[in-house]
């Protein structure tokens, strides 16, 4: 399978946090290079070059506008302000959405506000609240159940896995 890399800056960090993991010796390295792995596979699914929306059919060329525009608004849209911007009709949109990418609009929405969550918990140190307000939520504890549902793990214990060196300090000021 080949995976298109460029896109994706959390795919990127996470292979080199991977390879700067790997040649640590670190003594929470097994378990940091086997949540970093997991983590870097729930992004390649998004990242293959194959077929993951149909482009021969000519059908999903007027598609990838939208999924454009999601991608770009992710943290602020809605399938019914998708629809209206695109004139289509809300459960028809859904529905080509779907059978084009194998994701409801939901899953394409969670999967890239997670993915922009990891890549500001890898770049930035900024706070769970902030985090989950720059990638859409209203609060943490939404953030929280996505990390669980995707990670099974939580947010600071993600960070804790990413960064092993990171003081315990920084990560108290993640989850307030």
């Amino acid at each position: 399978m080949l995976f298109n890399l460029s896109s994706s800056e959390v795919a990127l960090n996470l292979i080199n946090a991977l390879i700067g993991i790997g040649i640590s010796q670190s003594t929470h390295r097994k378990d940091s290079l086997r949540f970093i792995f997991s983590s870097l596979l729930l992004e390649l699914p998004d990242l293959t070059t194959a077929k993951s929306i149909n482009l021969a059919d000519s059908s999903s060329d007027d598609l990838l506008p939208v999924l454009k525009y999601i991608e770009e608004n992710f943290a602020t849209t809605s399938l019914n302000e998708v629809s209206e911007i695109f004139k289509y009709n809300t459960n028809y949109l859904g529905n080509k959405i779907k059978t084009n990418t194998g994701k409801t609009f939901n899953e394409l929405i969670e999967r890239r506000r997670l993915s922009a969550a990891q890549n500001l918990m890898l770049k930035t140190n900024l706070n769970l609240s902030q985090i989950s307000e720059t990638v859409g939520y209203q609060n943490s504890s939404s953030l929280f159940r996505l990390f669980k549902k995707y990670l099974q793990t939580t947010p600071s214990e993600y960070k804790r896995r990413v960064h092993p060196k990171v003081p315990d300090s920084i990560l108290k000021q993640i989850n307030s």
